[in-house]
């Protein structure tokens, strides 16, 4: 009798490589922690950096799941409008021009939600698809999307440890309850959960509550807003 195992391996779909049409439909705040990388004029040497992360996800209309839902792909930002930062850059090629300095002291990422982008994507060397580059579509018009509009708030979801819960904080208590287990964990590794959960009071998270975007996100889609509401 030989003995034989199996690899528990299993074919994904992937975007094919090239340009295709995306919808942002969700931004998740993953907060802040620590980060170390290498210091450029000493290679042995390290810096440690404070980073506020969000993730950014645009849904592709084109590109089918097998379950019919549309494909999506994100992108992992540094939450900064610095000239130097990935999002800044991004947002400029999406928008298709810089951002004015009124405009850089308070945009709302929440104009993002439902705004069309061009998405030229590439696989890396493990095959998986990724974004290397956004540009500004032809038509650049706020759109219905498939998948409800999520935004996840950390810091409004860390004011439910007050004790204080209000409609918003119980909407983001959804939310988070319907993210990925890994992101799950990379919020409550973050410097603002870790804060509020030593300072505040616990509360109960073991079951979702029954208001919020959470439920937007499973029965319905995005409202088509007018042309006059270009995304940013």
């Amino acid at each position: 009798m030989s003995l034989t195992i199996s690899s528990d391996h299993k074919e994904f779909a992937v975007i094919p490589e090239g340009n295709h049409l995306g919808v942002c439909y969700k931004i998740i705040d993953q907060g802040s922690r620590n980060e170390t990388y290498p210091r450029e004029a000493e290679p042995n040497s390290e810096n440690t950096k404070k980073r506020k992360t969000i993730s950014v996800t645009w849904e592709i209309p084109e590109q089918k799941m097998a379950d019919g839902r549309p494909m999506s792909i994100s992108k992992t930002y540094t939450a900064s409008l610095n000239e130097n930062a990935t999002l800044y850059k991004d947002l400029v090629t999406w928008r298709g021009k810089s951002f004015s300095k009124e405009e850089l002291e308070g945009f709302d990422l929440d104009k993002m939600i439902g705004a069309p982008a061009n998405l030229e994507i590439e696989h890396n060397a493990n095959g998986n698809a990724r974004i290397k580059a956004i540009f500004k579509p032809d038509e650049f018009k706020k759109t219905e999307t498939i998948n409800a509009g999520i935004i996840f708030d950390l810091d409004v979801y860390c004011q439910e440890f007050s004790g204080d819960s209000t409609d918003e904080t119980k909407a983001m208590c959804d939310i988070y309850f319907g993210l990925p287990e890994w992101q799950q964990n990379l919020i409550e590794e973050s410097f603002e959960y870790q804060g509020a959960n030593a300072s505040g009071t616990s509360f109960e998270t073991s079951e979702p509550t029954s208001s919020g975007l959470a439920d937007l996100a499973k029965d319905e889609p995005v409202k088509e807003v007018t042309e006059d509401d270009i995304p940013f």
